[in-house]
This record gives structure tokens, C-alpha cells and sequence, in this order.
């Protein structure tokens, strides 16, 4: 998912990696509670890029990829 990829390229450039993995770490065991949050969330959400990102975490995969994408780029 190219999404999941730019919002680790912003969080990475904004130098947000350790709150970011932190936040991550805990959202991990609610994977599925996230991904609802997200579905909720996203009608709420204004169109363009923050509706993509909600859309691309709607799916309790995509936190885990996110959170592996942030490893990868701290590492």
C-alpha cells in the first residue's frame, strides 16, 4: 500500500518514529477495535489525503504493515 508508505515517509521525516511506535505497540493487541475506529471515522473525515490515510487503516493488516514500515525505516 502506497499510502501506508507516505505516512511512514511523513512520520520518519518529522522525526515522530519513537511516539509513532509507542502508539503502535499499543494499538497492536486492538487491532480490530483500530480498524473499526477507522471505519467510524472516516465519513468525518474531509476528502483528500487524511480520507486516504483513514481508509488504509480501516483494515486491522494495514496497523500491522504501517508498524513494520516504521521499524524498517528507524532500523
Amino acid at each position: 500500500m502506497q499510502i501506508l508508505q507516505i505516512l511512514a515517509d511523513g512520520i520518519t521525516r518529522r522525526r515522530l518514529t519513537t511516539p509513532a511506535r509507542m502508539i503502535l505497540d499499543l494499538v497492536e493487541p486492538l487491532g480490530f477495535l483500530a480498524s473499526q475506529t477507522a471505519l467510524f471515522v472516516r465519513p468525518l473525515t474531509p476528502f483528500g489525503r487524511w480520507r486516504d490515510y483513514v481508509t488504509a487503516l480501516d483494515d486491522e493488516a494495514s496497523w500491522k504493515v504501517l508498524h513494520h514500515l516504521i521499524n524498517h525505516r528507524d532500523s
